[in-house]
């Protein structure tokens, strides 16, 4: 097997292990900051989410196993999951199939997943301020007064 084909492969793990034992400190530290502090342009001050809005609430519940919950924050994530163990699973049979690139992403698929975005975000905002469906709480006060 390629050796450096390997190292990455190791590497990537190690980086997803890590960001997942720091998780839960990354919650605890952010609940010190003041709530006065702006987090985010689109919420704060547009009063709209962007497509990532309600994206670690997703993922906290998911690693809590609370799959509708974690749909309900943003239902982005636990197919970005899902893909993201494909890709991985896929790296695998590469490394084991012995291929120098473990997780080629064709340029289409990057178009794909920016329209995606785009179109949720759109989505998400539409639904707020036509129909009211505000699945965090956060913005329905501001658009149905």
């Amino acid at each position: 097997m390629n050796q450096r084909a390997k190292r990455l492969f190791l590497w990537v793990h190690i980086g997803v292990l890590a960001l997942l034992l720091l998780f839960p400190l990354y919650r605890f530290l952010t609940g010190l900051f003041p709530k006065e502090l702006p987090e985010c342009f689109l919420h704060d001050f547009l009063f709209l989410y962007c497509p990532f809005c309600g994206g670690t609430r997703a993922l906290s519940a998911l690693l809590s196993l609370h799959l509708v919950e974690s749909l309900r924050a943003n239902l982005l994530v636990l197919p970005a999951v899902i893909a993201l163990l494909c890709l991985d699973l896929r790296a695998l049979f590469r490394l084991r199939r012995g291929e120098r690139t473990l997780y080629p992403i064709p340029t289409w698929l990057w178009i794909l997943l920016l329209a995606i975005l785009l179109l949720y975000g759109v989505l998400r905002n539409v639904l707020m301020i036509r129909f009211g469906y505000d699945p965090l709480g956060d913005l329905g006060w501001f658009w149905n007064r």
